[in-house]
Parts: structure tokens; sequence; C-alpha cells
């Protein structure tokens, strides 16, 4: 268990690099700065992050929450989108324009790596623990690094463009398209 003390600076700090990110953009954003706007020093900020981008990933931790844990066999399989998969995509919804511009920004394709590859991770380890990988005509790795990168794609395009689909739709609809793919690569027909 983390102490309170603990998590309230780190919440400090993600708050202040979120507001600083929607006021200048990731790039033009500084440590100190995040320190300053936090009101903490800048050693403070040392003891909980190595890095401005290990502040922005603590952020995806907390989106681990939403989708990124742990899925049955039977949230695979559902027909309807798991809750904290519609969670995931409400909470991208609200911080949509900051996170695009942390993705265009020019550490934006690393960052964007380090989501794909944690997500990927989540997937595999779903699939691990809800099937048995022989019984897969597509290596589990490579399944689940398709489904990871076909979600941030999804997401990038949304912030994107601005599509106006709801969030609970667009989860819903790459739910379809995840459990498609996997029922593929089980040779699974309609097990609903």
């Amino acid at each position: 268990m983390t102490d309170r003390r603990v998590q309230r600076t780190r919440l400090l700090l993600q708050n202040a690099m979120m507001t600083l990110i929607n006021e200048r953009g990731y790039d033009a954003v500084t440590i100190q700065d995040i320190a300053e706007r936090a009101n903490v020093g800048r050693t403070t900020f040392y003891l909980h992050f190595n890095s401005k981008d290990e502040l922005l990933m603590s952020l995806y931790e907390i989106f681990g929450d939403f989708n990124f844990g742990q899925l049955s066999r039977e949230e695979l399989l559902a027909p309807d989108a798991p809750p904290g998969l519609v969670a995931l995509y409400q909470h991208f919804q609200g911080a949509r324009t900051q996170f695009y511009t942390i993705f265009q920004g020019k550490d934006g394709a690393l960052i964007l790596r380090r989501f794909r590859d944690a997500s990927a991770q989540a997937i595999e380890d779903s699939l691990r623990t809800a099937f048995a990988e022989e019984d897969s005509t597509i290596p589990f790795n490579l399944l689940a690094n398709y489904l990871a990168g076909a979600q941030m794609a999804l997401l990038i395009w949304w912030a994107e463009k601005r599509q106006p689909y709801p969030p609970e739709y667009l989860a819903q609809m790459y739910h379809r398209l995840q459990r498609a793919a996997i029922c593929e690569a089980l040779i699974i027909r309609d097990e609903t």
C-alpha cells in the first residue's frame, strides 16, 4: 500500500502536467514547470519520477485500471464491450486534446510505442489466461500487438479527426473488431 502523502504528491504532479500540456503542449513543458505548478520542489519531483516521460507514463498506469487489466474468456468473447474498456474510451474523450498534443510532440512516437507495448502485454496476458496458445492459428504475441496497434490507431484517428462518435460506441466497435480477430485466430464460431 502506497503512503497517502506519496499518492497525493504523485497526483499533484500528474494534474500539474496535464494542465500544463493543455496550456502549452507536451514539448514546451519542463520538469521545473511541473514542479512549480504542483507547488513542490524539483527534488521532490525526482523522488517520484525520473523524467517527464516517466510522469506521463504514470498516467497510463491510471488507465490500466480501466482496460488493460486481464480480461476473462467470457469478457473477451462477450457481445458487449467490457465496462473497463468503455471507461477507458470515456476517459480518453475527456482528455483527447491533451493526448493528441502529446502524441504529436517530438517524443510522440516513443510515448505511443510505450502505450502500445503496455497494452499489447496486457492483451497477451489475457489471451494466455483465457485460451491455450496451441489452439490459436496466430501466435498470441502477434495477435496482441495487432490488437493493441489497432486500438491506438483508432484512438489517434478519433482525436485527430475529431470524429463525433461517442466513446461508448467507439469502445463497442473496437471490442467487436477485437472479438472477431480472436475468434478467427482461435477458430471459434458463435460462442455467445
